[in-house]
């Protein structure tokens, strides 16, 4: 099936000739159509760094976890930890560094689309890096 699109387009004989398709065309269809809408989200700056930021501020522990793992931190350093929260403690300490790693990822290419070093965006985000003790 073939569609003629004219500069001004009449969205309803658009989806009207859409209807029409059989649907294996259609899925196709739709699949390159969302396709075009990813690429040109991607090819927009100001869509990508907010994407990016997001990205950002989603890699972070929830607080629940964030809560339990300054609990047992606490009876490590006092050692006093059993058994069974050491390996809590250690899935935790892996979730944690899965996002923390996540979160450098997406801070690296946001300093790349801004044309910037790690070190000046994460100034500029206010963020300062955690010494390791």
């Amino acid at each position: 099936m073939k569609i003629q699109i004219q500069s001004e387009i009449d969205t309803q004989i658009l989806l009207n000739g859409v209807a029409q398709m059989p649907l294996n065309e259609l899925e196709y269809f739709v699949q390159e159509l969302n396709a075009l809408i990813t690429r040109k989200k991607t090819n927009n700056k100001t869509y990508r760094e907010r994407s990016l930021l997001t990205k950002i501020n989603q890699t972070v522990l929830p607080k629940n976890k964030i809560e339990r793992y300054i609990s047992l931190h606490h009876k490590l350093e006092s050692e006093t930890l059993t058994e069974s929260e050491h390996s809590e403690f250690m899935d935790l300490v892996a979730q944690d560094e899965e996002q923390r790693n996540q979160r450098v990822k997406y801070m690296i290419e946001l300093a790349q689309l801004r044309n910037i070093t790690l070190s000046q965006l994460m100034q500029t985000l206010g963020l300062n890096p955690i010494a390791n003790g």
